[in-house]
């Protein structure tokens, strides 16, 4: 399930340089040469990746070479674990820097561990640990983590590091603000003076040194870090031990009805209206992440999950893209559940399913006509999930024995011919957004029930060729889209086509 975790890569703003040929020696220097090469590795990110990442590469060595030379520089291992974590967040940049992201994140890691060690109060380090955390747990998950042990551990480091992140900025706002009002009092009750030149006086030094810049803390930091733990929370939930969902349930709850209220109620009254509707999505994902896990580990059953799903009723859903995607995405999840626990019950109400995939097109076909940047840029998975969703009623059209109705029984071809028309769109907006992972599986997908539609019309499978239609099978088995023996209807169908 997607959320709105934060990203935060605080650093100072680069110094306009040159390229030097001279070794560097001093820290300002390493960090001068770094941000000129990270400064190129930025122009060219998005037209040539090899080449970013090359200029990437040589700002880490220069970090590297900055740390070998001057191991307790703070900047220079902030800035270094920093750019880490942001190139572990460029999947286009990940196979030319390292093996691969897991090997990327576990470095990332053990920099800002160092990190650490030698500030171990700095907010943005703190931040941008629990983000690598929570990145390295989620790719360790992504890729088949067998037990969730590990994962689980990282994440729930994760939650500590944002706890002790959150409670270092909440003193440094209190201070600000006590600082403030002190600085305030001073000005009302100072006494003009004729000349001030005596106090300028030894202000400045002829010894230069690298100075560590520490930016105030505002209510949209404090903010963000609430965002990042109730992201930690959610995919922590759907893998660690049922005995844990009351204390996460109890964490989410006091950073969404205890905290965050406060924090907003400090920013401008224009930013609040967004700030409120941000937090009730992300406590909306989080506890439909929660009824998700609860059903899967038979706490409660179907009508409870869907019950349950009210959580996402509140004000501004329906112009949020985001939002009325991740509800229809909820809603399947809870359908997929019940097709796993039908496998051990022998019994679903399809009736109950049915209801909640077709309110899942509804809120879908909702967010595909909102004319938002949000909905722009979601575009092609809002048609994914709309034809993942299709294929998911075209399980339920041809199931036996779930109350399903002779008119839903009936509707089993044209759900094909519509997961066809979703995928082909999918495919379309994916290509215009540059996401190539759901390009080339939608014009799979939609190449298979290209070819499906055309037998059933008469004609023969001329889309695609069977290897890749049996590629597409696995996938929508795996997701769960399509269970064993329909998968084999369908190949044999196209091998005798």
């Amino acid at each position: 399930m997607p959320n709105s975790k934060p990203k935060q890569f605080t650093r100072p703003p680069p110094k306009k340089v040159k390229a030097k040929s001279a070794e560097p020696q001093t820290a300002d220097e390493f960090q001068e040469a770094a941000d000129f090469e990270e400064e190129a590795g930025g122009k060219w990110r998005a037209g040539d990746p090899a080449k970013s990442a090359r200029a990437f590469t040589r700002a880490l060595e220069l970090y590297e070479r900055g740390l070998s030379k001057h191991p307790q520089n703070f900047n220079l291992a902030y800035n270094k674990a920093r750019l880490m974590l942001e190139l572990s967040q460029q999947p286009a940049l990940v196979p030319h820097i390292a093996a691969s992201l897991e090997t990327l994140l576990h470095t990332a890691l053990e920099d800002h561990r160092k990190v650490l060690r030698l500030d171990g109060e700095n907010v943005d380090a703190l931040f941008n640990t629990a983000q690598v955390l929570t990145s390295l747990a989620e790719t360790l998950h992504g890729e088949g983590d067998e037990d969730g042990e590990k994962p689980a551990e990282l994440l729930h480091e994760a939650l500590e590091v944002l706890s002790a992140c959150l409670g270092k900025q909440e003193m440094m706002f209190e201070q600000q603000r006590i600082d403030s009002e002190a600085q305030i009092e001073e000005m009302e009750d100072a006494v003009p003076i004729g000349d001030s030149t005596d106090a300028s006086k030894g202000s400045s030094s002829g010894e230069e040194q690298t100075a560590t810049i520490v930016a105030p803390i505002s209510a949209g930091d404090l903010l963000d870090t609430v965002h990042a733990s109730l992201a930690a929370l959610t995919t922590l939930v759907a893998i660690d031990d049922s005995s844990e969902y009351d204390t996460l349930a109890n964490m989410a709850e006091g950073l969404t009805e205890d905290k965050a209220p406060r924090y907003i109620a400090l920013l401008p009254e224009s930013d609040q209206g967004s700030a409120r509707l941000s937090t009730a999505l992300d406590r909306a994902i989080f506890f439909a992440g929660l009824t998700d896990a609860r059903f899967s580990a038979y706490k409660i059953d179907l009508r409870a999950a869907i019950e349950q799903l009210q959580v996402f009723n509140f004000p501004g859903k329906e112009l949020s893209a985001h939002a009325l995607f991740a509800e229809a995405q909820a809603r399947q999840e809870v359908v997929l559940t019940a097709l796993d626990r039908e496998v051990e019950a022998g019994y679903i109400d399809g009736v109950y399913c049915w209801g909640q995939l077709t309110a899942a097109q509804t809120l879908l076909s909702a967010a595909a006509g909102l004319g938002t940047d949000d909905a722009r840029e979601r575009k092609a998975r809002i048609y994914e999930l709309k034809a993942d969703t299709e294929v998911l009623r075209y399980r339920f059209a041809t199931m036996h024995g779930a109350g399903i109705s002779d008119a839903i029984h009936n509707s089993a071809a044209t759900l094909l011919s519509n997961a066809r028309t979703f995928y082909k769109g999918a495919m379309q907006h994916g290509r215009v957004l540059g996401d190539e992972e759901i390009v080339e599986q939608s014009s799979q997908r939609a190449a298979l029930f290209d070819a499906l539609v055309r037998i059933s019309h008469g004609g023969s499978a001329t889309t695609g060729d069977q290897t890749e239609h049996g590629v597409a099978l696995g996938g929508l088995v795996e997701d769960g889209l399509l269970d064993d023996h329909g998968a084999e209807e369908m190949y044999n169908i196209l091998q005798s086509s």
